[in-house]
């Protein structure tokens, strides 16, 4: 199966970039597994001074400045309580589907979906594995000792990963039984493994900037 990676990054280098009014540099997405990647793509942010229009932007790294998708909210009470919803377009203004974020079936995880502009799901992920949350709330009562072992040891503490909770996901296409992994994320490299045969370029780089920006928590 042939598949693409791409990254995303918030490295202050990667924002060095002129945005449209209303919006301030967000991030950069680059080819491959890291941050010297080729850009493809410059992430504009709704700086919040903008009543209506995308959250976020994505545009070519040219001076023409193309657009190659936008992500807004959708239109005031539209989305549940339980569940946030963007709608995506791409180059021209084109629908070219829908994230949803919601729970798991059993309310255990956050989902992630995509929706095509047909209406069908096309893929859904559910962030971390069953093993990684295991682990997790594991070692929960343990972070005291750890905490102070790290203390005593460097006086630095422990590792920040240790407070992480599980960020790894995998989106596998909806209804089940139609094939492998759609798009990934692997929190060890932050990268993105993508199939491009299958999977729609701005909404899969959509899903991907929104997984991201709720990961980094600096929207």
């Amino acid at each position: 199966m042939p598949r693409t990676i791409f990254t995303i990054t918030r490295a202050e280098e990667s924002r060095q970039f002129t945005t449209p009014p209303g919006y301030q540099a967000w991030g950069t997405l680059l080819s491959g597994k890291f941050a010297n990647g080729e850009v493809l793509a410059q992430i504009h942010r709704s700086d919040g001074e903008v009543s209506t229009g995308p959250l976020f932007l994505l545009t070519s790294p040219s001076g023409t400045r193309r657009t190659i998708c936008t992500i807004s909210p959708p239109a005031m009470g539209a989305e549940s309580k339980k569940e946030k919803e963007y709608i995506v377009h791409g180059p021209v203004g084109e629908y070219v589907g829908r994230v949803v974020h919601g729970r798991s079936p059993r309310g255990i995880r956050q989902a992630w979906r995509m929706h095509t502009p047909a209406g069908t799901q096309a893929a859904a992920g559910y962030k971390g594995t069953l093993r990684g949350w295991f682990a997790y709330w594991l070692t929960v009562p343990l972070w005291p000792l750890f905490a102070v072992m790290g203390l005593l040891h460097d006086g630095g503490g422990p590792s920040t990963w240790m407070w992480s909770k599980p960020e790894r996901i995998t989106w596998r296409p909806r209804p089940r039984g139609l094939g492998g992994a759609l798009l990934g994320y692997t929190s060890g490299y932050t990268a993105f493994a993508w199939d491009p045969e299958r999977l729609d370029a701005p909404l899969t780089q959509a899903q991907a900037v929104l997984y991201f920006a709720s990961l980094t928590k600096r929207n």
